[in-house]
């Protein structure tokens, strides 16, 4: 894995582009709307993840797999080697604002992400447990079925054993979580958030040095 940086302009926003239709492109199961659900459009989705990779990768904490960039991960958290500064967090409250249509609908959105008891990482800090969380994965629709996917996973959880913490992450997907599930995620809990909206909060606990 290569951490991003002496990158130009240009280079973050094609990153942003190419994530944007990643997650816009994404076929979701039947029982599922997903982000689709709020964000319609593929000029809104790219406003909404551009903020995001902008600020992740300001941080330090966006990778990609190689020099040719087919996939993208962003890890938060302890080990991940840096946070979010507080200008680009209120970027990201703007975009994302802007992306959903309005504060009604992104307080819809939070309302929904955060459902049912809440997110895994609330419920991980309420118990003052550290953690690496995987916010971003993606591999780009030309590059799938390579074994990427399980490179940037393979990669998260060196990180997290070197640090003694769990990994977690959260998805909107059924489909998706079976894959995080197949790589060594476990299902923690199952949310329903609304009509055809589920979020499936994952955990990959410190492996035991002994039986």
């Amino acid at each position: 894995m290569i951490k991003l940086q002496g990158l130009s302009g240009e280079e973050v926003r094609e990153i942003s582009r190419q994530t944007a239709d990643a997650f816009y492109d994404y076929k979701y199961n039947d029982e599922d709307l997903g982000l689709i659900k709020y964000i319609s459009s593929r000029e809104a989705m790219f406003i909404y993840i551009s903020a995001i990779v902008q600020a992740a990768y300001k941080a330090g904490v966006l990778y990609t797999t190689s020099d040719r960039r087919e996939g993208y991960l962003m890890l938060s958290g302890e080990g991940a080697g840096g946070k979010i500064g507080l200008i680009d967090g209120f970027k990201m409250i703007a975009a994302e604002k802007k992306a959903l249509g309005g504060f009604g609908n992104m307080k819809r959105f939070i309302n929904a992400c955060f459902c049912d008891g809440g997110t895994i990482e609330t419920r991980m800090r309420k118990e003052k447990r550290k953690f690496l969380r995987i916010e971003m994965l993606i591999v780009r629709k030309e590059y799938q079925g390579q074994g990427l996917m399980r490179q940037m996973m393979e990669y998260a959880y060196k990180t997290a054993e070197s640090h003694r913490v769990p990994v977690i992450l959260d998805t909107d997907d059924k489909d998706k979580a079976a894959r995080y599930e197949h790589l060594g995620m476990k299902l923690d809990r199952v949310r329903n958030c609304g009509e055809r909206f589920h979020m499936y909060d994952l955990i990959r606990e410190i492996p035991q040095l002994f039986p």
